[in-house]
């Protein structure tokens, strides 16, 4: 009965919010700070955050769209604060998606199956390139390639219609992509066949 729980029982209490979701608002923040010390700062912001407004999700079997919003918005603020100013701009790239030639994810296209022995330096290479991202950018990447979400859940983060955080993931991707390509020239490596063909997104989330 609810009546018989136990305060540290409650998923929103401060011991339990620490274990089930520290991890992994260290691990968002990390992403998209770039450094330890950054995230370190977001996730205390965050979980202050999060028991300061618990009460308004008191009850619900998953609150973790939620925290994703709060840290998401913090880790952005202090990006901010840190004065850290993306010096690209994808309003180059197309606004159109082609449904049948979507650019795939990040984990599809940095892999390289005929050159394994350069997983770190692809990774890294990624992570360099993700921070270049202007803001919503970098966030979108985040939340569908590495964190996992669905578009839907990405697009209600991120407070967007369906088709324009597709839009923003699309032009992040292309973004990533080339620079990719410019890390495994830089390797030595020719150019990976077919890059940008891939799940089209239409029907995940939808």
């Amino acid at each position: 009965m609810v009546g018989d729980r136990r305060p540290d029982d409650d998923p929103l209490s401060p011991d339990r919010l620490v274990d089930r979701y520290g991890e992994r608002i260290f691990r968002v923040a990390r992403r998209m700070m770039g450094n330890d010390a950054d995230a370190e700062d977001v996730t205390q912001n965050v979980l202050l955050k999060l028991l300061q407004k618990a009460s308004s999700f008191r009850g619900e079997s998953d609150p973790m769209g939620w925290i994703y919003r709060i840290t998401v918005n913090e880790a952005r603020e202090l990006y901010r604060r840190r004065g850290r100013r993306p010096s690209i701009s994808l309003d180059s790239l197309p606004v159109e998606i082609d449904e049948t030639e979507h650019v795939t994810g990040v984990t599809d296209f940095s892999r390289r199956p005929d050159r394994k022995m350069h997983a770190d330096e692809v990774e890294e290479a990624v992570h360099a390139a993700i921070q270049e991202l202007p803001d919503g950018y970098r966030e979108a990447v985040i939340l569908m390639d590495l964190e996992g979400l669905t578009y839907k859940e990405s697009a209600e983060v991120m407070s967007l219609t369906l088709r324009g955080f597709k839009t923003r993931l699309h032009r992040a991707r292309l973004h990533l992509r080339n620079r990719l390509e410019e890390f495994w020239k830089a390797v030595g490596d020719p150019p990976a066949s077919n890059p940008a063909a891939g799940d089209p997104g239409t029907g995940e989330g939808a």
